[in-house]
C-alpha cells in the first residue's frame, strides 16, 4: 500500500478533516490557485534527506511571486520546510510540492484584501529508470505571454491538454511548439538538443517555463565540463537534424530521448550518445 499524501496548509498539517481548523478548511477550498490559477509552484525530488537544487527553486519561486506581484513569503516557507523534515526518512525518496498563491476569493477576479496561502504536499516517490524517451509532437500550442513565460504559474491548461495527447498515445512525453512554429518544451520538461557536440537549447522568452535543471546546466554544469552551449531557435527540422535530444526535470532529472514522432509522418530516432551520458553522470554526482 501506497504511503498517505501529506498536505501542510499556512503551516497547518491537514493530515485528516479533525486535524484542519475551520479557518483553514475554508481558506484553502476558496485558494486563488484552484479557482484562477493565481499563483506559482514549484516541484522538487527530495533523497538522502535533502531537497535537490532547493535554493534554485526558491529562487524561482520568489520571480514568479515578484512577476505577479504576490507578496514573498520566504520566511514562512521556510519554517514550512522544517514542519516537514519529520516526515521525512533519509534512505527514501519524495516529491514535494509548494504552492503559494494569492490568497482566498470567493467570487471576482479583484485580488484586494487578500492574503498569501502556501501549500505544501509531500509523497514517497520510487525513481524510475532513466530509460530513453519516446517523444511525439502535440497539436496543443503554447500561447505567448511574455508577463508569464519563463514562471511556473499554476495555469497549467496548455500543459494538461497537451499531456492528454501523450496519454492516448503510445509515448512517453509530449513536445510543444509556439504560435510560430518553434520548439520550446515538453509537456513537463525542458530539452537540450547536440549538434557537433555543442549543447542548444530554445531560448524562452515569449512562451515556457525556465527550468531549475535547465538552469543548473546552462549557469553551472556544461561550463564546468566545458562543452560550448548557445540559447537558439529550434523548428522540428533542425530537432530531426540533430544528433542528440536531451529532456530535463526537476524530478526525473536528464532523459535521453530514443524517437520522435508527429502527425505529419515525421519521425526521428537517436541512439545513447556519449556526450549525453557524459552530462548525466555529472549531474547524477551533483545531486548525490
Amino acid at each position: 500500500m501506497s504511503e498517505p499524501l501529506l498536505v501542510w496548509f499556512n503551516g497547518e498539517l491537514m493530515a485528516s478533516a479533525g486535524a484542519t481548523s475551520v479557518d483553514a478548511g475554508e481558506s484553502y477550498l476558496l485558494d486563488r490557485a484552484s479557482s484562477f490559477g493565481d499563483g506559482v509552484f514549484e516541484t522538487l525530488l527530495v533523497r538522502k534527506g535533502e531537497a535537490v537544487l532547493l535554493d534554485r527553486h526558491l529562487q524561482r519561486l520568489s520571480q514568479g511571486l515578484h512577476r505577479l506581484s504576490i507578496s514573498c513569503v520566504r520566511d514562512q516557507l521556510s519554517h514550512d520546510l522544517q514542519l516537514i523534515k519529520p516526515f521525512i526518512r533519509e534512505g527514501d525518496n519524495y516529491i514535494l510540492k509548494i504552492v503559494v498563491s494569492r490568497g482566498s476569493t470567493v467570487f471576482g477576479y479583484s485580488s484586494h484584501q487578500t492574503s498569501v496561502n502556501r501549500l505544501l504536499l509531500l509523497q514517497s516517490y520510487t525513481v524510475k529508470p532513466a530509460d530513453a524517451l519516446r517523444l511525439m509532437v502535440c497539436e496543443t500550442r503554447l500561447s505567448m505571454q511574455p508577463l508569464l513565460a519563463g514562471i511556473k504559474h499554476c495555469n497549467r491548461l496548455e500543459q494538461v491538454l497537451a499531456r492528454r495527447e501523450v496519454d492516448d498515445s503510445n509515448c512517453d512525453e509530449g513536445l510543444m511548439l509556439d504560435q510560430q512554429d518553434r520548439v520550446i518544451e515538453a509537456t513537463a520538461a525542458n530539452l537540450f538538443i547536440v549538434e557537433s557536440d555543442q549543447f542548444i537549447t530554445a531560448p524562452i522568452v515569449d512562451a515556457g517555463v525556465i527550468g531549475v535543471v535547465r538552469e543548473f546546466l546552462i549557469e553551472d554544469l556544461i561550463p564546468q565540463l566545458g562543452f560550448p552551449l548557445r540559447k537558439e531557435p529550434i523548428d522540428l527540422a533542425r530537432l530531426a537534424a540533430a544528433d542528440a535530444c536531451l529532456l530535463t526535470n526537476s524530478v526525473q532529472g536528464l532523459r535521453q530521448v530514443a524517437s520522435l514522432q508527429s502527425s505529419s509522418g515525421l519521425t526521428c530516432r537517436w541512439s545513447q550518445h556519449a556526450l549525453l551520458t557524459q552530462l548525466q553522470q555529472a549531474y547524477q554526482a551533483a545531486i548525490e
